[in-house]
């Protein structure tokens, strides 16, 4: 039914991308977004996602070239993890031991996922259809089988830091007027490749020296009276906040708190933390505020 939405009603999406992306009238776009609840429905059927391609005219704006270029690696994966799951029930007898001498097909499908969505979060143009988040559920629960993710992130372990990274830098370059929600989006993203075991540690690495050398040019512009980037300071807030929740605890199953971060953006980081939050308190106060915040979960394990 709520892809059956987007097809009726392509227009509410464009009307929903003239607007400050402040106010959202329309509940099926909202949902649209990379928000968490969608995320977590990632058990979709193979042929919905294919149908739903078909039936929408070149023009729409649900569909684009960049999601039928991700068509074939998503349903590929769809199957595999398929697979997997009914290989762990007991029902299909599969020795996935040899993925360690031969994943070339699976690591050329996620390499092919990330470019995509890469060139995806590139591009301003939001809000977040289904089938791209369905895009990134894929690539989790990828991450998360214990089974596959050790054969695969061999191989690709390189490619989800540069994935991450341009995550990132997304961000931190957006300038539109209507960013806000392509920002909340991205970020949610990130936040989901955080909740991972593997990658966590060197995605609170990135996020701790960007926040980190923003800090310390924002007190050097302050000190000498000089003009800095009223964007990138507000872009700098979203990198705050997927930081604060990484270092809580996230990982609900594992119960395992990222508090326990002791890598070495930490020590840069605290480092001459509170001169920064001193200086910076009275002219931005929600900035030095999110920064002590950040600075006490560092510390947490340390009071504990």
């Amino acid at each position: 039914t709520h892809l059956d939405q987007e097809c009726i009603y392509p227009m509410n999406y464009s009307s929903q991308l003239e607007d400050s992306g402040c106010d959202v009238s329309n509940d099926y776009a909202f949902d649209s977004l990379g928000i968490a609840s969608d995320f977590h429905q990632s058990e979709h059927n193979v042929n919905t996602s294919q149908c739903w391609l078909e039936r929408i005219p070149p023009l729409s704006l649900c569909c684009t070239s960049k999601e039928e270029s991700l068509t074939a690696p998503v349903q590929f994966l769809q199957h595999l993890l398929e697979i997997r799951k009914l290989s762990e029930g007991g029902i299909l007898q599969a020795d996935f031991r040899e993925l360690e001498n031969d994943s070339f097909t699976v690591c050329n499908s996620m390499s092919q996922l990330l470019d995509g969505l890469t060139v995806f979060y590139n591009s301003p143009k939001f809000p977040v259809s289904n089938f791209l988040t369905e895009a990134v559920c894929v690539l989790i629960r990828l991450i998360t089988d214990s089974k596959l993710s050790n054969h695969v992130l061999k191989k690709c372990f390189k490619k989800l830091e540069e994935f991450k990274k341009n995550l990132i830098q997304s961000i931190l370059r957006n300038s539109s007027v209507n960013r806000f929600q392509a920002l909340h989006a991205v970020s949610q993203t990130l936040v989901l490749l955080g909740r991972n075991n593997i990658l966590r540690n060197s995605l609170i690495s990135l996020l701790l020296s960007e926040v980190r050398q923003f800090a310390e040019q924002l007190l050097q512009a302050h000190q000498i009276q000089a003009m800095y980037d009223i964007t990138h300071y507000e872009n700098m807030f979203p990198l705050c906040m997927i930081l604060e929740q990484l270092l809580q605890n996230e990982t609900e199953e594992s119960n395992i708190s990222s508090s326990n971060y002791d890598g070495e953006e930490k020590n840069k980081f605290l480092k001459n933390l509170d001169q920064i939050i001193l200086h910076l308190s009275d002219e931005f106060p929600l900035f030095s505020l999110y920064l002590w915040r950040v600075s006490v979960l560092l510390n947490s394990a340390q009071i504990q």
